[in-house]
């Protein structure tokens, strides 16, 4: 129930050395659900919805955008437990590409790198996870 208790907090995100946007994770209802509450540099708002599922003994998360119509717009993603630590968690999902009969894979790697300090990964792969471009690369730092 503490897989993402490390990215907890108020952070600044920077992405390909500039500033990307600003992320709330706060845990609520006793710690068994998680919400994310995104704003990029231009504005553009995500809400993430994390809960602990017990019949699937694993986190799941819904994301959702204002273009949640369009492809990646709203997508859910299941931890891969595999890879969870202490110190970091993976999500996975599948979701309709733009071009009919093509289906994105997506996943998410959250990392505590210090104290104060994450990486969030995302890839995606259009070849049924035989190659993963990385789409999303970026550091928070917790604002104090």
């Amino acid at each position: 129930m503490h897989a993402l208790d490390f990215w907890l907090g108020r952070w600044n995100v920077t992405a390909g050395g500039g500033p990307s946007g600003s992320n709330e994770i706060d845990a609520i209802l006793g710690g068994c659900a998680v919400t994310e509450h995104w704003l990029d540099v231009q504005g553009n708002a995500g809400l993430s919805l994390f809960w602990f599922d017990r019949n699937a003994d694993r986190w799941k998360q819904v994301w959702v955008t204002a273009q949640a119509l369009e492809s990646g717009g709203a997508k859910e993603k299941m931890e891969v437990r595999d890879l969870t630590t202490p110190s970091r968690i993976r999500f996975q999902g599948r979701y309709p590409g733009r071009t009919p009969g093509i289906t994105i894979d997506d996943r998410t790697t959250l990392t505590r790198e210090a104290p104060d300090r994450v990486r969030q990964l995302i890839e995606i792969s259009k070849d049924g996870g035989r190659s993963w471009l990385a789409v999303f690369d970026a550091e928070y730092r917790r604002v104090n």
